[in-house]
C-alpha cells in the first residue's frame, strides 16, 4: 500500500503532467484539479482580468508621492517586485507576456489585500525584463538571456535600495 504523504510526485490525469508533493506543490494542483467555476471565483476576488495599473497614480511605488509611499508602508510594509523575461513564446505571442501576467498577478493580489485588509502592499515597477535562462536558450529568436549571477545581483541591489 503507497503512502500518499510520502510520494514525492503528485500525478494528474495527464502523465506528462506532474506535481512536487509539497505545500505549493499541493495548491498547484487543487488548482489544477479545480473546475472552471472555482477559477473564476478565485479571479474574480482578486479582480482578474483588470486593465494594467502601471501607469496609474498610487499603483506603483514609483508612481506614489514619497510621503503617501513612507504613509502607505506603515501600515503595510510588503513589497512586491514583479520580474519577468523577454523570451520566444512562439510566432503568435509577444516576447513580454511573463512580465506581463506576473505583473498582473501582483497588481490583483494587491487589489485583494487592500480590500480584505483596508491598505493595500506597494508594488515596484519591474526592474527586470531580462531574467536569467538556461543556456539550451540561446539562439532562440527574440529571447534575452542574462547570466543569473546578474539578474541576482540586480534583484539584491533593487532590494537593498527598497529596504531604505
Amino acid at each position: 500500500m503507497s503512502d500518499k504523504k510520502n510520494e514525492k510526485w503528485l500525478t494528474t490525469d495527464y502523465p506528462q503532467i506532474v506535481f512536487e508533493n509539497s505545500q505549493v506543490g499541493r495548491l498547484k494542483k487543487e488548482l489544477f484539479d479545480a473546475p472552471m467555476s472555482k477559477i473564476e471565483e478565485i479571479l474574480k476576488e482578486y479582480e482578474i482580468p483588470s486593465l494594467s495599473e502601471l501607469g496609474k497614480a498610487g499603483s506603483y511605488i514609483q508612481t506614489t508621492p514619497r510621503m503617501n509611499v513612507i504613509e502607505n508602508r506603515r501600515k503595510n510594509d510588503f513589497v512586491f517586485v514583479p520580474v519577468g523575461c523577454t523570451e520566444c513564446h512562439g510566432d503568435y505571442a509577444n516576447t513580454g507576456l511573463d512580465t506581463f501576467m506576473v505583473t498582473q498577478i501582483c497588481e490583483g493580489v494587491r487589489r485583494y489585500i487592500k480590500n480584505r485588509d483596508g491598505v493595500g502592499c506597494s508594488l515596484a515597477l519591474p526592474p527586470l525584463n531580462y531574467g536569467a535562462h538556461p543556456y539550451h536558450h540561446c539562439g532562440m529568436a527574440g529571447t534575452i538571456i542574462m547570466p543569473e549571477d546578474v539578474v541576482r545581483e540586480t534583484m539584491i541591489n533593487v532590494m537593498y535600495g527598497l529596504w531604505n
